[in-house]
């Protein structure tokens, strides 16, 4: 995929609180008259920027202006905008994990309040200052600071290319920096499920080439869970469980979104070959989907880390790959040849990551592959609420 170059514009840092914003004519007074202009660099989400301070690399997600155009359908919320009952959970989150592993650390920062309503022309919602506007419902949202020894925000693990020059000048092979990443996501990912955390959106997008997982903007706790199957229809609680969460971060980072894609083959009359083809013709031609719907959401489906990643390396690397996240996520050591023996063995028979092969990491008694738990449901489950101490999680789903 061509990758654009990143933006590089002005930022103010509050020297007082080490936060960041883009558009500082938002604050309040008390804030603007102590920042200090600095030279940020866009991120490729176009909502977070990241600078060099204190001599430390320094992520800021969420922009400060109380303007936007749109909701993005992957994350429920307005385009550009950080809403606060996202940036607290993915603070809390990451502040949870680090203090069990070695990871990213998160602090987040209220900014300000704006209203969100619907247009009269198109009947789209949109995002505007609160003072003076009627109706609608009032948001609030702010800024999620991210840092950690060896976090590159800029360097996402889906982007092979750059990964491999990474490797280079560290100095390394890319098997090795690879193996390196999945001994930390293992880790990351084992930590988080111990303590009862499930990221759900585990693509390789989310995490950087150092395996440092971050966005755990809609993570849900293991405390959550009656509360919000009791929100459900009976037929999808079972869906919603500690066994099908911890199933999904594990497929949904290796196999991708599993049933869109089954859905991709069958709209489109393609062998699950020529779908992978076209999305990889889409994504090194990525100009050639701008503005047609269909294009774009084939040039950016989570194909998951095996195809992006795994299958342009030799077989051998690939076990080696693997092999490394098997060993750092398993707590019973004990399991971890009979896992890589069915692993190994799905993969050469398919030449894809299969069900059986995510069932075999998260249940190796009984290998028995679950659903892979849908986006929808996930973010239906959620709904923006102003009451801070409301529960922030709420049902809102359709089958549709």
């Amino acid at each position: 995929m061509r990758i654009r170059q990143l933006a590089q514009f002005k930022v103010y840092l509050d020297p007082e609180t080490g936060m960041a914003y883009s558009h500082p004519e938002y604050l309040p007074e008390s804030v603007r008259t102590r920042l200090l202009p600095e030279y940020g660099f866009e991120s490729h989400s176009q909502r977070a920027f990241f600078i060099i301070t204190y001599d430390r690399l320094v992520e800021y997600k969420g922009l400060t202006v109380p303007y936007s155009s749109r909701i993005v359908p992957a994350s429920g919320q307005p385009m550009g905008m950080l809403l606060s009952v996202h940036g607290e959970r993915e603070a809390k989150a990451l502040n949870d994990i680090a203090s069990i592993t070695k990871g990213v650390r998160g602090e987040y920062h209220d900014v300000g309040t704006a209203v969100m309503l619907r247009s009269r022309e198109g009947g789209e919602t949109v995002v505007r200052p609160s003072a003076g506007e009627k109706g609608g419902k009032i948001i609030s949202y702010g800024v999620l600071k991210r840092w950690g020894d060896d976090y590159i925000p800029f360097i996402r693990l889906d982007l092979f290319e750059t990964v491999r020059q990474l490797a280079i000048l560290e100095g390394k092979s890319h098997t090795a920096l690879l193996i390196q990443a999945m001994t930390r996501l293992g880790s990351i990912l084992r930590a988080a499920h111990d303590i009862g955390i499930f990221h759900c959106f585990t693509h390789p997008g989310n995490i950087d080439a150092h395996g440092n997982l971050v966005d755990f903007e809609h993570a849900i706790y293991r405390s959550e869970l009656p509360m919000l199957r009791e929100r459900l229809p009976s037929e999808y609680r079972e869906l919603l469980d500690e066994a099908h969460l911890r199933y999904r971060d594990i497929d949904f980072f290796f196999a991708g979104a599993r049933e869109i894609l089954r859905r991709c083959q069958v709209c489109f009359r393609l062998s699950r070959v020529e779908l992978m083809d076209k999305i990889r013709f889409l994504r090194e031609n990525i100009e050639l989907t701008e503005g047609v719907p269909v294009l774009e959401l084939l040039a950016h489906l989570n194909v998951g880390f095996y195809d992006d990643t795994l299958k342009k390396l030799p077989f051998e690397a690939q076990k080696e790959i693997i092999g490394a996240f098997i060993e750092s996520y398993l707590s019973d050591k004990g399991n971890i040849c009979e896992t890589k023996r069915v692993i190994f063995s799905e993969l050469q028979m398919h030449g894809e990551w299969t069900a059986e092969a995510s069932a075999c990491i998260t249940d190796l008694a009984n290998q028995k592959p679950l659903l892979q738990t849908p986006s929808e449901l996930i973010l239906g489950i959620w709904k923006t609420q102003n009451d801070r101490d409301c529960a922030p999680l709420s049902f809102r789903f359709s089958s549709s």
